[in-house]
Protein backbone atom coordinates (compact mmCIF):
# COMPACT_ATOMS: atom_id res chain seq x y z
CA UNK A 1 0.00 0.00 0.00
CA UNK A 2 2.83 2.42 0.86
CA UNK A 3 4.47 1.75 -2.47
CA UNK A 4 1.25 2.55 -4.27
CA UNK A 5 0.81 5.81 -2.36
CA UNK A 6 4.43 6.87 -2.85
CA UNK A 7 4.92 5.83 -6.42
CA UNK A 8 1.43 6.00 -7.82
CA UNK A 9 0.02 3.64 -10.39
CA UNK A 10 -0.35 5.91 -13.43
CA UNK A 11 1.99 6.75 -16.25
CA UNK A 12 2.63 10.17 -14.73
CA UNK A 13 4.23 8.76 -11.58
CA UNK A 14 7.72 7.34 -11.02
CA UNK A 15 8.15 3.57 -10.81
CA UNK A 16 7.41 2.31 -7.31
CA UNK A 17 10.69 0.41 -6.99
CA UNK A 18 13.00 3.40 -7.49
CA UNK A 19 15.22 4.53 -4.63
CA UNK A 20 14.74 8.17 -3.51
CA UNK A 21 17.80 9.53 -5.39
CA UNK A 22 16.54 7.88 -8.56
CA UNK A 23 13.05 9.26 -8.01
CA UNK A 24 14.58 12.74 -7.79
CA UNK A 25 16.47 12.15 -11.03
CA UNK A 26 13.28 10.91 -12.66
CA UNK A 27 11.38 14.02 -11.54
CA UNK A 28 14.10 16.31 -12.89
CA UNK A 29 14.00 14.53 -16.22
CA UNK A 30 10.23 14.97 -16.46
CA UNK A 31 10.59 18.65 -15.69
CA UNK A 32 13.20 19.08 -18.42
CA UNK A 33 10.86 17.27 -20.80
CA UNK A 34 8.16 19.80 -19.81
CA UNK A 35 5.90 17.06 -18.48
CA UNK A 36 5.10 19.15 -15.44
CA UNK A 37 2.31 16.98 -14.08
CA UNK A 38 4.68 14.03 -13.99
CA UNK A 39 7.43 16.18 -12.49
CA UNK A 40 5.15 17.29 -9.65
CA UNK A 41 4.21 13.68 -8.98
CA UNK A 42 7.88 12.70 -8.95
CA UNK A 43 8.91 15.40 -6.51
CA UNK A 44 6.00 14.50 -4.24
CA UNK A 45 7.04 10.87 -4.34
CA UNK A 46 10.59 11.84 -3.41
CA UNK A 47 9.38 13.82 -0.39
CA UNK A 48 7.15 10.96 0.70
CA UNK A 49 9.99 8.44 0.52
CA UNK A 50 12.69 10.62 2.08
CA UNK A 51 11.13 13.61 3.91
CA UNK A 52 14.29 14.42 5.89
CA UNK A 53 16.56 14.56 2.87
CA UNK A 54 18.64 17.80 2.69
CA UNK A 55 17.09 18.39 -0.74
CA UNK A 56 13.53 18.31 0.60
CA UNK A 57 13.11 22.10 0.45
CA UNK A 58 14.23 22.28 -3.15
CA UNK A 59 11.90 19.38 -3.96
CA UNK A 60 9.00 21.21 -2.32
CA UNK A 61 9.84 24.28 -4.39
CA UNK A 62 9.91 22.21 -7.55
CA UNK A 63 6.49 20.74 -6.77
CA UNK A 64 5.14 24.29 -6.74
CA UNK A 65 7.05 25.34 -9.84
CA UNK A 66 5.83 22.27 -11.71
CA UNK A 67 2.23 22.98 -10.73
CA UNK A 68 2.58 26.57 -11.90
CA UNK A 69 4.00 25.57 -15.27
CA UNK A 70 1.27 22.97 -15.65
CA UNK A 71 -1.28 25.77 -15.38
CA UNK A 72 -2.45 24.90 -11.87
CA UNK A 73 -1.91 28.37 -10.41
CA UNK A 74 -3.88 28.04 -7.17
CA UNK A 75 -2.34 24.66 -6.38
CA UNK A 76 1.07 26.21 -7.03
CA UNK A 77 0.28 29.12 -4.71
CA UNK A 78 -0.56 26.66 -1.93
CA UNK A 79 2.65 24.69 -2.49
CA UNK A 80 4.81 27.81 -2.56
CA UNK A 81 3.06 29.10 0.56
CA UNK A 82 3.71 25.84 2.38
CA UNK A 83 7.45 26.28 1.91
CA UNK A 84 7.55 30.04 2.50
CA UNK A 85 5.65 29.90 5.79
CA UNK A 86 6.65 26.45 6.98
CA UNK A 87 10.37 26.88 6.37
CA UNK A 88 11.02 30.66 6.70
CA UNK A 89 14.75 30.13 7.29
CA UNK A 90 15.23 27.93 4.25
CA UNK A 91 17.46 29.19 1.44
CA UNK A 92 14.39 28.62 -0.75
CA UNK A 93 12.04 30.74 1.37
CA UNK A 94 12.38 33.95 -0.65
CA UNK A 95 12.01 32.04 -3.92
CA UNK A 96 8.87 30.44 -2.52
CA UNK A 97 7.40 33.75 -1.35
CA UNK A 98 8.01 35.26 -4.76
CA UNK A 99 6.45 32.13 -6.21
CA UNK A 100 3.24 32.83 -4.30
CA UNK A 101 3.13 36.26 -5.90
CA UNK A 102 3.78 34.82 -9.37
CA UNK A 103 1.11 32.16 -8.95
CA UNK A 104 -1.63 34.58 -7.94
CA UNK A 105 -0.60 36.96 -10.72
CA UNK A 106 -0.95 34.18 -13.26
CA UNK A 107 -4.27 33.11 -11.72
CA UNK A 108 -5.79 36.53 -12.26
CA UNK A 109 -8.27 36.67 -15.13
CA UNK A 110 -8.36 39.27 -17.86
CA UNK A 111 -8.80 42.85 -16.74
CA UNK A 112 -12.58 43.04 -17.24
CA UNK A 113 -13.20 40.30 -14.68
CA UNK A 114 -12.65 40.15 -10.93
CA UNK A 115 -9.16 41.06 -9.79
CA UNK A 116 -9.25 39.20 -6.46
CA UNK A 117 -6.15 37.19 -7.29
CA UNK A 118 -4.31 40.26 -8.55
CA UNK A 119 -4.92 41.88 -5.19
CA UNK A 120 -3.51 38.78 -3.54
CA UNK A 121 -0.48 38.98 -5.84
CA UNK A 122 0.17 42.53 -4.65
CA UNK A 123 0.04 41.44 -1.02
CA UNK A 124 2.37 38.50 -1.60
CA UNK A 125 4.90 40.56 -3.60
CA UNK A 126 4.93 43.14 -0.82
CA UNK A 127 5.83 40.34 1.59
CA UNK A 128 8.89 39.52 -0.50
CA UNK A 129 10.06 43.11 -0.05
CA UNK A 130 9.13 43.15 3.63
CA UNK A 131 10.54 39.83 4.80
CA UNK A 132 13.40 39.37 2.31
CA UNK A 133 14.73 42.90 1.71
CA UNK A 134 18.20 41.65 0.72
CA UNK A 135 16.96 38.93 -1.63
CA UNK A 136 18.29 38.80 -5.16
CA UNK A 137 14.65 38.44 -6.19
CA UNK A 138 13.80 41.93 -4.93
CA UNK A 139 13.99 43.61 -8.40
CA UNK A 140 11.80 40.90 -9.92
CA UNK A 141 9.29 41.21 -7.07
CA UNK A 142 9.21 44.99 -7.47
CA UNK A 143 8.58 44.64 -11.21
CA UNK A 144 5.80 42.09 -10.61
CA UNK A 145 4.27 44.36 -7.99
CA UNK A 146 4.26 47.32 -10.37
CA UNK A 147 2.70 45.21 -13.13
CA UNK A 148 -0.02 44.02 -10.76
CA UNK A 149 -0.81 47.56 -9.72
CA UNK A 150 -1.02 48.61 -13.37
CA UNK A 151 -3.52 45.81 -14.00
CA UNK A 152 -5.72 46.87 -11.08
CA UNK A 153 -5.63 50.48 -12.24
CA UNK A 154 -6.58 49.42 -15.76
CA UNK A 155 -9.61 47.59 -14.41
CA UNK A 156 -10.73 50.60 -12.37
CA UNK A 157 -10.25 52.84 -15.38
CA UNK A 158 -12.27 50.49 -17.58
CA UNK A 159 -15.16 50.58 -15.12
CA UNK A 160 -14.89 54.37 -14.83
CA UNK A 161 -14.98 54.79 -18.59
CA UNK A 162 -18.04 52.52 -18.75
CA UNK A 163 -19.89 54.80 -16.33
CA UNK A 164 -18.62 57.94 -18.06
CA UNK A 165 -19.93 56.87 -21.45
CA UNK A 166 -23.33 56.25 -19.89
CA UNK A 167 -23.22 59.71 -18.26
CA UNK A 168 -23.01 58.42 -14.68
CA UNK A 169 -20.31 60.96 -14.00
CA UNK A 170 -20.15 60.74 -10.22
CA UNK A 171 -19.61 56.98 -10.36
CA UNK A 172 -17.10 57.43 -13.17
CA UNK A 173 -15.09 59.91 -11.12
CA UNK A 174 -14.94 57.51 -8.18
CA UNK A 175 -13.36 54.82 -10.34
CA UNK A 176 -11.03 57.26 -12.09
CA UNK A 177 -9.74 58.40 -8.70
CA UNK A 178 -9.37 54.78 -7.65
CA UNK A 179 -7.33 54.09 -10.79
CA UNK A 180 -5.02 57.00 -9.97
CA UNK A 181 -4.47 55.66 -6.46
CA UNK A 182 -3.59 52.22 -7.85
CA UNK A 183 -0.61 53.58 -9.80
CA UNK A 184 -1.61 53.15 -13.46
CA UNK A 185 0.83 52.58 -16.30
CA UNK A 186 2.23 55.85 -17.73
CA UNK A 187 0.58 55.30 -21.10
CA UNK A 188 -2.85 55.24 -19.44
CA UNK A 189 -2.39 58.51 -17.58
CA UNK A 190 -3.28 61.12 -20.26
CA UNK A 191 -6.64 59.57 -21.10
CA UNK A 192 -7.40 58.93 -17.45
CA UNK A 193 -6.65 62.52 -16.46
CA UNK A 194 -8.63 63.94 -19.38
CA UNK A 195 -11.72 61.91 -18.53
CA UNK A 196 -11.43 62.75 -14.84
CA UNK A 197 -11.12 66.43 -15.72
CA UNK A 198 -14.21 66.25 -17.92
CA UNK A 199 -16.06 64.21 -15.32
CA UNK A 200 -15.40 66.80 -12.64
CA UNK A 201 -16.60 69.54 -14.96
CA UNK A 202 -19.82 67.62 -15.59
CA UNK A 203 -20.68 67.50 -11.89
CA UNK A 204 -19.58 71.07 -11.18
CA UNK A 205 -16.40 70.27 -9.24
CA UNK A 206 -14.46 73.13 -10.79
CA UNK A 207 -11.63 73.23 -8.25
CA UNK A 208 -10.93 69.52 -8.63
CA UNK A 209 -11.19 69.82 -12.41
CA UNK A 210 -8.62 72.62 -12.43
CA UNK A 211 -6.21 70.54 -10.34
CA UNK A 212 -6.50 67.57 -12.70
CA UNK A 213 -6.14 69.85 -15.72
CA UNK A 214 -2.89 71.25 -14.36
CA UNK A 215 -1.60 67.75 -13.67
CA UNK A 216 -2.35 66.69 -17.23
CA UNK A 217 -0.82 69.79 -18.86
CA UNK A 218 2.32 69.71 -16.68
CA UNK A 219 2.86 65.96 -16.73
CA UNK A 220 1.93 65.11 -20.31
CA UNK A 221 2.22 68.35 -22.29
CA UNK A 222 2.81 66.63 -25.64
CA UNK A 223 -0.19 64.33 -25.45
CA UNK A 224 -3.30 64.71 -27.57
CA UNK A 225 -5.36 64.78 -24.39
CA UNK A 226 -3.38 67.75 -23.07
CA UNK A 227 -3.85 69.59 -26.36
CA UNK A 228 -7.61 69.12 -26.20
CA UNK A 229 -7.86 70.20 -22.60
CA UNK A 230 -5.57 73.20 -23.13
CA UNK A 231 -7.82 74.54 -25.84
CA UNK A 232 -10.99 73.46 -24.04
CA UNK A 233 -11.71 71.34 -27.08
CA UNK A 234 -12.42 68.22 -25.03
CA UNK A 235 -16.01 67.24 -24.64
CA UNK A 236 -17.83 64.55 -22.69
CA UNK A 237 -18.77 62.14 -25.43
Amino acid sequence: MLAIVAGGCGGNSPPADLAPPDVLTWAREQFELEDYNAAAAGYRSFLFRDPLNPLSDSAQYMIAESELRAGHELEAADEFQRLATGRPNSPWADDAQYGVCRAYYEASPRVTLSQEFMERAIVECQRVLQFFPASELRPAAEAQLQSARHRLAEKSFTIGRYYYRRKFFESANVYFEKALAEQPAPELMPELLELLYLGYRRVGFDTEAATVRTRLLDGYPDSEEAARVASDGGHAG
